[in-house]
C-alpha cells in the first residue's frame, strides 16, 4: 500500500492568489487616493485662480473709480479785472459816452466760467483783464457719486451677487489740501464664493484693494507760474 502523495505546488496556489488579490487591492486604493489628491489640488488651484482674477479685476475697478473721481476736479482761479461806466458828455451839437474806469479788483470762481466762457466781462467801456493771481483745484460733491458709480460698473464678475459673491465695503476720499492732494482715493473689499474649498468648510474668500488717482495742473501763486504740481503722497499705505 503506497503512501499518499501531496503536491506542494497545489498548496502554494491559494497563498499566491491571496497575495495577488491583496496587491491589486492596494493598487486600487493607492489609485483612488492619488486621484482624490489630484482632484483636490486641481480644485484648490481653480479656486485660487478665480481669486487671483477677482483681485486683479478689483484692482482695475478701484483704479478706474479713482480716475473717474479725479476727472471731476475743477480749476479755480482768482483773477484781476477792471470795469467802468459811461458818463454822458455833450457839446453844443452832440452827446457821447465819457468812459470812467473803476479801480481794478479781484474775483474768484471756476476757470471755466470766468476765463474760458468770458464770465469776467461786464460789457462796460472799460473792461480789462489783468491776469491770474492764483489757481488751485477743488473737487465738487459729485466726486464721490461718480467714483462709486464707476466702481459698481466695473465690479469683478466673480464677486457679484449672481456669482455668489458680495461687496463688503467701499469708500471714497478726496484730498484738496495736504501732502495727498490733489487726488482721489477709492477703497473696496468683497468676497468670492468658493467651489472645492467648501470641502474644507471654506465658503468664501475675501480680498480688498485701494486705488488713487491724482489731478495735475499748472500752479499759479501771486501771479507767478510755478509749474505743474508734484505727485501727491501715497494714500493707499
Amino acid at each position: 500500500m503506497g503512501k499518499p502523495h501531496h503536491d506542494e505546488r497545489h498548496k502554494a496556489l491559494p497563498k499566491r492568489a491571496v497575495l495577488v488579490s491583496d496587491e491589486r487591492g492596494y493598487a486600487l486604493l493607492f489609485t483612488v487616493l492619488t486621484v482624490s489628491v489630484l482632484l483636490l489640488f486641481a480644485g484648490l488651484a481653480t479656486d485660487f485662480a478665480r481669486l487671483w482674477v477677482a483681485r486683479e479685476d478689483l484692482r482695475t475697478a478701484v483704479d478706474a473709480a479713482a480716475l473717474a473721481g479725479s476727472l471731476e476736479a475743477q480749476r479755480y482761479v482768482t483773477i484781476t479785472v477792471q470795469d467802468g461806466y459811461c458818463e454822458t458828455c455833450c457839446d453844443e451839437d452832440n452827446c457821447w459816452c465819457c468812459c470812467v474806469c473803476n479801480p481794478s479788483y479781484s474775483i474768484t470762481g471756476t476757470e471755466r466760467r470766468l476765463i474760458d466762457q468770458g464770465g469776467w466781462r461786464r460789457g462796460t467801456c472799460c473792461d480789462g483783464f489783468y491776469g491770474i493771481q492764483r489757481r488751485w483745484i477743488e473737487y465738487p460733491s459729485s466726486t464721490g457719486t461718480v467714483a462709486l458709480q464707476t466702481l459698481d460698473m466695473n465690479w469683478p464678475r466673480f464677486m457679484r451677487p449672481e456669482a455668489g459673491g458680495a461687496m463688503t465695503s467701499r469708500e471714497v476720499n478726496w484730498f484738496q489740501s495736504g501732502p495727498r492732494s490733489p487726488s482721489v482715493q477709492v477703497r473696496a473689499s468683497g468676497t468670492m464664493d468658493t467651489t472645492f474649498l467648501k470641502i474644507a468648510n471654506i465658503e468664501s474668500l475675501a480680498t480688498a484693494k485701494c486705488g488713487q488717482a491724482a489731478t495735475f495742473y499748472e500752479r499759479i501763486e501771486g501771479g507767478y507760474r510755478l509749474g505743474r504740481n508734484p505727485a501727491p503722497a501715497d494714500a493707499c499705505n
